[in-house]
């Protein structure tokens, strides 16, 4: 399967603040660089991150093409969680997003492994390069916002 991995420096940062960040749920649409809707009566204000927790969305891929995604979280430590997809766009899709103590701030990793629907073919074609692009991102976001 294919891999994204990102890691960005949050300089002053403590990776407790970091994971308590990214837990809350109001600041996925922060970092998130395309639009999302949550769907299903789900109050993103009031979304934390916590194990066995599913939630469904729409992203607005490329701003205009809506795509369902169900997903659930698997584990949640003080250093990472890991959210999967149910259902949606991919035929595969695990994000595990890291923390970890660095001199002067805290390192935030995202490694994402994923199939397309349509395999190697279109992974090459179209996916590999648009998830480059969102995780790049959303590094950006990270950084604009916790930096």
């Amino acid at each position: 399967m294919p891999v994204v991995e990102r890691t960005t420096f949050l300089p002053g940062r403590s990776p407790a603040q970091v994971l308590d960040f990214c837990l809350e749920g109001a600041n996925f649409p922060k970092i998130f660089p395309e639009r999302v809707t949550p769907l299903g009566g789900i109050d993103i204000n009031d979304l934390r991150i916590s194990v066995g927790r599913q939630f469904s969305f729409l992203h607005w891929m490329f701003g205009v093409i809506p795509a369902k995604w169900t997903v659930v979280i698997r584990e949640v430590s003080d250093r990472h969680f890991v959210d999967e997809m149910l259902k949606g766009p991919l035929r595969a899709f695990r994000h595990e997003h890291r923390v970890e103590a660095a001199e002067g701030g805290t390192l935030y990793t995202d490694r994402v492994t994923y199939r397309a629907i349509g395999g190697a073919p279109l992974e090459r074609l179209v996916v590999n390069a648009y998830m480059a692009r969102i995780f790049d991102a959303r590094h950006r976001n990270m950084l604009r916002l916790l930096g």
